[in-house]
């Protein structure tokens, strides 16, 4: 026999007996990893029922192809699972939604608008969202050093900005603390519109976010050198309190009423399975 030809032989042999163990030693998935899987691909489904544009170009904004965070929260009821959402690849998002299931019942969907200007969200289930303006009043960060010139420097700075934020919120006569994400969710930057640098980091309760935290390197035309800005987003209904180095920097009212659908936060429920691909 040609060597050429064992050596093939030898290869395929190995290559079956390696490649059947390891069919052998794959364990099937968990439940639990089962379940994950399951809700990821409903949760892309209805991201997938939403069209966001510029209320008046009809500019379409692109969404993050992936949630850029994954969560569960037996603390609000087992089987509660929820995934946050953005739209807007270049510069600030245009809006952010926290799309949560309960107990495999019902989606609820929490955006808030991020953007500058109005934007109009359609869905497919017959729904629209009309913000006139974004919930983000930008302040600057309170004794900040002036941004640092690499990414990898910025990075580190808004690292350190977010450790020293904290928050809580009165929900059921009640105060509950909540805390900053320690990684942000997403970054991103817009040359044209003097944004250096900028991301956003989650406020949680427990693993459940409440409210967002941008912080953005950015050159004011009125201004010299670069700054440090920041600005909170709503993502629940509750009374929140956010604080900068112990000293209060924001605070968002309790909202008792389900939000009009041109408010800058707005909710709106669909029980499972209650959505139209078409």
């Amino acid at each position: 026999m040609k060597p050429q030809l064992v050596y093939c032989l030898l290869s395929l042999m190995t290559t079956g007996v390696f490649g059947w163990q390891a069919v052998a030693q794959e364990e099937p998935k968990s439940d639990a990893a089962r379940e994950a899987a399951e809700f990821l691909k409903a949760a892309r489904a209805n991201a997938a029922l939403f069209r966001i544009q510029h209320a008046k170009t009809g500019e379409e904004f692109e969404r993050v192809e992936n949630p850029v965070l994954r969560y569960t929260e037996p603390v609000r009821g087992k089987g509660t699972q929820g995934t946050v959402w953005i739209w807007g690849r270049k510069g600030r998002p245009a809006a952010v939604l926290e799309m949560i299931r309960h107990v495999g019942q019902e989606d609820w969907f929490c955006f808030h608008a991020t953007a500058d200007e109005p934007i109009k969200l359609t869905a497919k289930t017959g729904q629209t969202w009309t913000p006139k303006s974004s919930d983000l009043k930008f302040r600057p960060l309170p004794d900040a050093p002036q941004p640092a010139d690499s990414p990898v420097g910025r990075f580190l700075q808004m690292k350190t900005f977010a450790r020293k934020f904290s928050s809580h919120e009165f929900w059921e006569n009640a105060r509950h603390e909540m805390r900053v994400l320690p990684a942000p969710l997403h970054r991103y930057e817009d040359r044209d519109k003097q944004l250096l640098d900028g991301a956003v980091f989650g406020i949680v309760l427990g693993t459940h976010p409440e409210a967002t935290l941008f912080l953005e390197a950015v050159q004011p035309a009125d201004e010299a050198k670069p700054i440090w800005q920041f600005a909170v987003g709503r993502s629940g209904a509750a009374e929140m309190v956010v604080l900068y180095d112990d000293k209060e920097v924001h605070h968002m009212p309790l909202i008792e009423t389900f939000p009009p659908s041109t408010n800058s936060y707005w909710r709106m429920v669909l029980k499972v399975g209650e959505r139209d691909d078409g």
